[in-house]
């Protein structure tokens, strides 16, 4: 018979985002250790991505409705499962690694943990987040930095996203988090990841983050672009999530970082362009660029096979001689229109490679 931890990541790799698997060092299965214990494992492969009480659970599967609602709340309390609900009436349901069981581990991650998942990191987002062409986040401009002519759309604005947010929550980030444990502090704000809707409840209510009012959420905003933050909103037009990367620390800007053409791998539908008459080249632009984009003569010069149209380089040129246009309709990206279809998308592309 499979090892229980070997079992849970096959199980993981059915979830749409996916997990690597069979990997030369055995990394995969170690960090499913610092998450899970034996029993715990075991029980999250008997649940289904379909949100289910504890009674409901419980019948499915032999077990004790008591103590079948304790273990799944404890468990799902320790990030290994997500629950939705109010108290008396919750459900519960198994969920990705990624994007799920790692950003819910905030509060448990250790240094040895820290460790692990920076070897895991790379093998992670190479086996998962760069397959296919839907990615789990999408980078959009910062506002001050678009021309004016150019349009953006509702779902491509921070703005509109807060502003639209029934509830809004905010955590620190947990890649800075990670980052801290190795003794690698980051010097950029660390409370500037926002939740939208339903799933802020799981973040509060489990300590990982708190309730913030929408001018608090703009002001905290406004914070991350002013330190060079790159905006990025969930895979759909209906955002859950707003993340402010920093290149240093964030796995996704890591990985497209690496990359010979960054631009045709993260999803986004902006591009900068410098005026050469206003450029008076005092390179703070090419200081600022998370992708290596600019490089500097007697002005800045963009490489658009780098440059991901996050505007970080626009928005403290002293002169406005950068500025974020929209690209050609052909390469544009517009992202599904529900997180669902959007999931959908992810897995039929992660298992056309």
């Amino acid at each position: 018979m499979k090892d229980v931890y070997q079992r849970l990541a096959e199980f993981l790799d059915t979830f749409p985002q996916r997990y690597p698997l069979h990997t030369e060092s055995g990394i995969e299965l170690r960090v499913l250790k610092h998450i899970f214990s034996p029993e715990d494992a075991e029980m999250v492969m008997k649940l289904t991505p379909m949100p289910e009480t504890a009674t409901e659970v419980a019948c499915r599967i032999g077990a004790d409705p008591e103590k079948t609602e304790q273990m799944l709340f404890e468990m799902s309390h320790k990030g290994q499962i997500f629950r939705i609900g109010k108290a008396g009436s919750y459900k519960y349901m198994a969920t990705a690694f990624l994007v799920g069981i790692i950003e819910f581990q905030m509060n448990r991650m250790t240094p040895e943990f820290a460790k692990d998942m920076a070897e895991f990191g790379p093998i992670l987002f190479d086996a998962t987040w760069m397959k296919g062409k839907t990615r789990d986040l999408r980078t959009i401009p910062i506002s001050e930095s678009v021309d004016s002519d150019a349009q953006v759309m509702p779902y491509e604005s921070a703005e509109a996203a807060i502003k639209s947010a029934k509830y809004i929550g905010v955590s620190d980030c947990m890649c800075r988090r990670q980052k801290a444990l190795l003794n690698e502090p980051c010097s950029k704000p660390m409370e500037v990841c926002f939740h939208f809707g339903s799933g802020t409840h799981y973040f509060v209510e489990n300590g990982m983050g708190r309730y913030v009012e929408q001018e608090e959420a703009l002001a905290i905003l406004k914070k991350g672009e002013e330190a060079g933050l790159i905006c990025q909103l969930s895979s759909s037009q209906n955002a859950v999530a707003l993340c402010m990367c920093c290149d240093c620390c964030c796995g996704p800007l890591i990985a497209y970082k690496k990359c010979a053409k960054p631009s045709e791998m993260v999803n986004s539908s902006f591009f900068a362009r410098v005026s050469e008459t206003d450029c008076i080249g005092c390179e703070l632009c090419e200081e600022r660029c998370p992708m290596d984009a600019i490089s500097m003569d007697d002005v800045a010069h963009i490489n658009l096979d780098r440059c991901i149209g996050c505007g970080v380089c626009a928005v403290t040129c002293p002169t406005e001689a950068i500025k974020v246009f929209r690209k050609d309709k052909d390469k544009e990206f517009v992202p599904e229109k529900d997180l669902f279809t959007a999931t959908m998308a992810i897995h039929q592309q992660r298992r056309e490679i």
